[in-house]
């Protein structure tokens, strides 16, 4: 555990140390799945293109050289002109065309077996030790940024309309025992399992996979249903009063 939480300190220190800014390539080449690359931040960060889920946008997973802190099960791969060892993190996200291009540069290819093993790691990949899931933590908050960016691109590019919803006073009422959190509410985003987040002021919006699109969801804070239906968009807008919950830590959508 001691090298577990050594690694955990060195990572977190270089993320406070670095930047979220990213740095232009100066050989652009077009995403493709299959390719590993390499994100021009401070840290750098690699990840691998999965597929194209829609136009512009892909599929995308996170690599690390951290292996220790990875479920044993991790796929790895080995870039040998760069002397890396690089394992996959069990989340998903989601990247436009324009940031892969612009700002990361390819440094290996794989298979679409090993695509396709890839996929199955991260359905899969389930009860993962306490190591493990701060590293993702830390990681995903990293990738939120980016992956938000491009879906509010994806979104605003498509003209897609968002499904509204609003939380009725009973809903309400049942969130009442969940206010428990300080921290201030408006315009904060964060990345869960399966979706993206923005919290303002009287609205949780919500961006959801495209192939969730047509069918049936749970949206739960804690043990509270707050919406069950038919997902019709891809942006799923919750309108009612969220202030005071830890949305992070009590935030789940569950497909039915």
């Amino acid at each position: 555990m001691s090298l577990e939480l050594d690694l955990l300190e060195i990572y977190e220190k270089s993320l406070k140390e670095g930047t979220d800014q990213l740095l232009e390539v100066p050989h652009r080449k077009p995403p493709a799945p299959g390719q590993i690359r390499e994100l021009w931040s401070l840290p750098l960060e690699r990840f691998m293109v999965l597929e194209e889920v829609s136009e512009g946008l892909y599929l995308t997973v996170p690599l690390t050289s951290y292996l220790q802190l990875l479920p044993h099960s991790s796929p790895v791969y080995e870039i040998k002109s760069r002397g890396l060892r690089l394992g996959v993190v069990p989340v998903w996200d989601y990247l436009r065309q324009e940031l892969i291009e612009n700002y990361s540069q390819v440094i290996g290819r794989v298979s679409q077996d090993q695509i396709q093993k890839v996929k199955d790691y991260i359905t899969k990949t389930k009860d993962l030790r306490w190591a493990t899931k701060r590293f993702i933590s830390l990681n995903s908050k990293r990738w939120a940024k980016w992956t938000m960016h491009s879906l509010l691109a994806q979104a605003d590019l498509a003209e897609e309309i968002a499904q509204i919803v609003h939380i009725n006073e009973q809903i309400q009422k049942d969130l009442s025992s969940y206010r428990t959190y300080a921290l201030a509410a408006e315009n904060k985003y964060f990345k869960g399992s399966n979706f993206f987040a923005v919290l303002r002021e009287n609205l949780l919006r919500l961006y959801l996979p495209v192939e969730y699109v047509g069918k049936r969801l749970k949206v739960l804070v804690g043990s509270v249903v707050v919406f069950e239906g038919e997902l019709e968009s891809v942006k799923l807008d919750l309108v009612g009063d969220f202030s005071g919950i830890n949305l992070e830590e009590e935030l789940r959508i569950v497909e039915l």
